[in-house]
Order: C-alpha cells, then sequence, then structure tokens
C-alpha cells in the first residue's frame, strides 16, 4: 500500500471562497492517474468517512450488478459436454473470466455457468 497525503487549498483573502474549490478541482483534474515515479496517483477529493463508506458501496453494487450482466446459465447440453466444450462454444464472444460445469446429478440435467470479463460480452 502506497502513502497517502491531504492538500488543501486556500486563499489568503477570506472573502474568496472559490479560490480553494478552483484550486483543489483543477490539482485533481491534472494530477488523477499522472504516472510519477513509475507510480500512478491517485487524486480525489477529500471525503467524510460516511460519504466514502457510502460511495464504496455504491461502486461494490455497481461492480455487482456489472458481473450479473456478465454471468450466464448455460443449460440443455449433452451430458458428456466438458468445460473445455464450453469453454470452445463461448470464448469466440469474449474474454472469459471463469467457467463452471455442473454435471448430472440427482435426475437434474447439467448445467454451467460462463462469466465474461465484460457485459458485451456476455450479451
Amino acid at each position: 500500500m502506497g502513502n497517502s497525503a491531504f492538500v488543501c487549498y486556500g486563499s489568503n483573502e477570506q472573502a474568496d471562497r472559490e479560490y480553494g474549490p478552483k484550486c483543489a478541482q483543477a490539482a485533481v483534474d491534472a494530477m488523477d492517474n499522472k504516472e510519477i515515479e513509475g507510480k500512478t496517483l491517485y487524486v480525489k477529493p477529500a471525503l467524510k468517512k460516511s460519504e466514502r463508506t457510502k460511495q464504496l458501496e455504491h461502486e461494490t453494487l455497481k461492480y455487482k450488478s456489472s458481473k450479473k450482466r456478465c454471468n450466464l446459465y448455460v443449460k440443455n447440453f449433452s451430458e458428456q459436454t466438458t468445460e473445455d466444450d464450453l469453454r470452445n462454444i463461448f470464448s469466440p464472444y469474449g474474454e472469459i473470466e471463469s467457467l463452471k460445469l455442473f454435471q448430472q446429478k440427482d435426475g437434474k440435467m447439467p448445467f454451467a455457468f460462463v462469466c465474461f470479463k465484460t457485459p458485451d460480452a456476455a450479451s
């Protein structure tokens, strides 16, 4: 894990309330994702802990939702079908992140989950 820092911009003039926010936004725009000494900077506005938690929950939900759209349920294939067979059938549509085949059990037909790296590939 890398080091962290907080930078706060302010004006010597009390009445100038726009100076700090303008400077901070300019720094975010110019420095976020900039590479310095082989490291990529992460520069974002500082948030209160409750705001960070809310943002993290939102990003997690967004990620999980995107993964739902990447994961396909597949059935109605032969009992002799292997994971390699399924991978060969579905790989032309995009990069597969994971593939799990569930063999016939208790009289139920086999099924599989094919998870693509992107929702576009799954579509």
